[in-house]
């Protein structure tokens, strides 16, 4: 079992919180509960804790720095944050304290709970597992397979807040962008499982899909996991008939218009394919993707105009029909302005490879 400390300013939060989960079903135990960061330093100094549930804002030693004093003194506890506020920013700078998930006050009687508290107690689990291994290969001297050198503190950072916002779930231009970018960097194979375990924590958080994260060999399997994780995403979008998480629904809803791309599409039509009002449907898309719903689908419109180009000979006014568009010489403008020359231009380019691939 490991050891819980609760740390909370909130004297009935702390005693509903115990009362409200079932630590033993998912190998926690609470230990002690305190009011403050102070406190909490107090009982660690008597006591062993693997884990403490910590509030972000309280008086006389607050949350974030009850997290830093801990994480000096005592290395191997870990955190889950509780906050009123959904603010990622601050659970990004809790992240490199040893921070292994964060819970929003403000919805834990709405989500479920046993979800909720499985992932943290297998999130200990793993976090548990990695602490030995490289306990292990040090202590012993058991020459490890040999890794790229570690990037920044920096980078990883940046790395964790590209991959955890989302973003590449839905744009699939992105997504490769991404995969590139995270081949080219001298990241060790360490790093990336670290950074594929914060990435599949966030999606099992957001779209409620669970990924377990494998002991990777080398980078390239970190990458893989990474496909095999977006086809799951988006065939348990193509294959929901309960529509209640947002997120799943706004990927099918991208999945809609990359199937139905020859079709005039609106957002109130796409939103109604959703079970959304326009109105929630444009927010929440502009929120997970970056991209207003127009300017997504003029972005996919212009990929998939460029790709036929490439393939095969193809008037402007026979393109702008097959992506949905009435007037070609709208078509035309629009990419001109992407592109910065005409289709035939763009098309011109290809032109040599077409041939070869036709003979």
């Amino acid at each position: 079992m490991y050891k819980v400390l609760i740390v909370d300013d909130d004297k009935l939060a702390r005693k509903g919180l115990i009362s409200m989960v079932k630590w033993e079903d998912y190998g926690l135990t609470v230990v002690g509960d305190v009011a403050n960061g102070m406190q909490a330093l107090q009982f660690l100094e008597n006591n062993h804790v693997d884990l403490a549930f910590v509030d972000l804002s309280m008086p006389v030693l607050s949350g974030m720095d009850f997290i830093r004093e801990s994480s000096q003194k005592y290395p191997r506890v870990k955190y889950v944050i509780l906050t009123f506020h959904e603010d990622f920013e601050n659970v990004q700078n809790a992240l490199r304290h040893g921070v292994i998930d964060y819970i929003s006050k403000l919805r834990l009687e709405e989500m479920d709970n046993e979800k909720v508290f499985a992932r943290i107690g297998r999130l200990m689990r793993e976090t548990s597992e990695s602490d030995q291994w490289e306990g292990r290969g040090f202590i012993s001297g058991v020459d490890l397979p040999e890794q790229a050198e570690e990037v920044s503190y920096e980078k990883i950072e940046e790395l964790r807040y590209q991959w955890t916002a989302g973003q590449w779930v839905y744009n699939k231009r992105l997504f490769a962008d991404m995969l590139k970018n995270l081949r080219e960097i001298n990241i060790s194979v360490r790093q990336t499982e670290r950074l594929l375990m914060w990435i599949s924590q966030e999606l099992e958080r957001e779209f409620e899909v669970t990924m377990a994260v494998p002991w990777l060999g080398d980078k390239e399997e970190g990458i893989a996991w990474l496909g095999v994780a977006r086809e799951t995403l988006c065939k348990e979008a193509r294959t929901i008939r309960d529509y209640h998480n947002m997120r799943i629904c706004i990927l099918r809803a991208v999945l809609f218009i990359e199937d139905h791309i020859s079709s005039k599409l609106s957002a109130e039509y796409v939103a109604g394919k959703v079970n959304m009002s326009r109105s929630y449907f444009s927010t929440n898309f502009k929120l997970v993707t970056g991209e207003t719903f127009n300017d997504f689908l003029k972005e996919e419109k212009m990929s998939q105009a460029k790709q036929r180009l490439e393939k095969e000979n193809i008037k402007t006014a026979d393109l702008a029909e097959q992506l949905g568009y009435e007037d070609p010489k709208y078509f035309a403008r629009l990419f001109f302005n992407e592109m910065g020359m005409n289709c035939s231009e763009y098309a011109k380019q290809f032109s040599t490879e077409r041939k070869e691939k036709e003979e």
